[in-house]
């Protein structure tokens, strides 16, 4: 496959047991396989496994493969910032790469408590919002994000929890949500092989133009096969429960009353949930405090988890 003299019908055909539909491999005017446009089908056909949940993403004119959500992430703050643009609007207690990469290149980041804020009352701006949110890992209402689409803010929306979910669909249609990113890496465990990434946008992006030459083919190849053979839709079904015998662990040996997240990964609690936690309590959780709530990554007791399948079986 990686030898650009390969006839693009034999990579097809090579490809084909891996998966239910051939893969369209493009080929350059010689007939030999195009590497510099495969991401195209592979990306067309994860559009297509995710139409159900975010049945819009298809629209947006411009697409790239990324190294999970992170990287795009990073492009679109430096085209912000090539624009002149020098703040950003984030939910308090929102994913903190957001600020780091912010900071990074001298952007300032805007905090929004919406306990004490009006987004009707901002000046319209530029707004990072992940969906579910990584604050606590719930679902944001769709109407909060198409009030701040319609009040005229640039809305760029990360997908990275999409799939950990019972199944709702997001509505990515507005004009105004400017960038979309998506990853595999939690969903699906994909974290530390950096595939799966991809972003979605309504202009170009050209820092992110050359991704079609230094990107990982076979990455791409097994996000595919993953998105196909797994997909969206079946995850929560498996792990929703194994979150809950998770939590309730943690809450028979901690008494927390940890509250399990719409994503199965996490757990969080909400400022009034700690009235009733002692000092060594509130001390235990301090490291988990995310804005006024409190979230909890589940990913190390899956872990445990499936290494103690793994060692019935050996």
């Amino acid at each position: 496959m990686y030898l650009v003299t390969t006839p693009a019908s034999k990579v097809r055909a090579d490809l084909e047991p891996l998966f239910d539909r051939p893969l369209e491999v493009p080929a350059n005017n010689h007939g030999y396989v195009d590497l510099d446009e495969i991401h195209v089908p592979i990306i067309d056909r994860i559009v297509d496994v995710y139409s159900g949940l975010v049945p819009a993403l298809g629209d947006f004119g411009y697409s790239y493969p990324t190294s999970g959500s992170s990287e795009g992430i990073f492009n679109a703050l430096t085209k912000l910032m090539v624009s002149g643009v020098d703040c950003i609007n984030v939910l308090k207690g929102e994913y903190e790469g957001y600020q780091a990469q912010a900071e990074n290149l001298n952007i300032r980041v805007n905090e929004v408590d919406l306990d004490e804020t009006d987004v009707s009352e901002l000046e319209p701006g530029y707004w990072f919002i992940s969906n579910p949110s990584a604050r606590d890992g719930n679902v944001i209402p769709q109407d909060f994000i198409r009030e701040v689409c319609d009040l005229g803010n640039k809305v760029f929306l990360d997908l990275a929890y999409v799939g950990t979910t019972e199944p709702y669909v997001t509505d990515v249609s507005h004009e105004n949500i400017e960038t979309v990113f998506m990853s595999f890496s939690k969903p699906y465990g994909t974290f530390w092989k950096r595939i799966g990434g991809f972003t979605f946008s309504r202009d170009e992006m050209p820092t992110l133009y050359g991704n079609k030459w230094f990107k990982g083919v076979d990455g791409l190849v097994k996000a595919l096969k993953i998105a196909e053979d797994i997909g969206p839709y079946m995850l929560a079904e498996k792990y929703k429960p194994v979150q809950e015998a998770i939590i309730s662990e943690i809450n028979d040996e901690f008494d927390l009353g940890m509250r399990a997240s719409d994503a199965f990964l996490l757990g969080y609690l909400k400022e009034e949930d700690t009235g009733r936690l002692d000092a060594e309590q509130l001390e235990r959780i301090k490291e988990f405090r995310r804005g006024d709530n409190y979230r909890f990554c589940l990913t190390p007791y899956f872990i445990e988890l499936e290494n103690k399948r793994i060692a019935k079986i050996h």
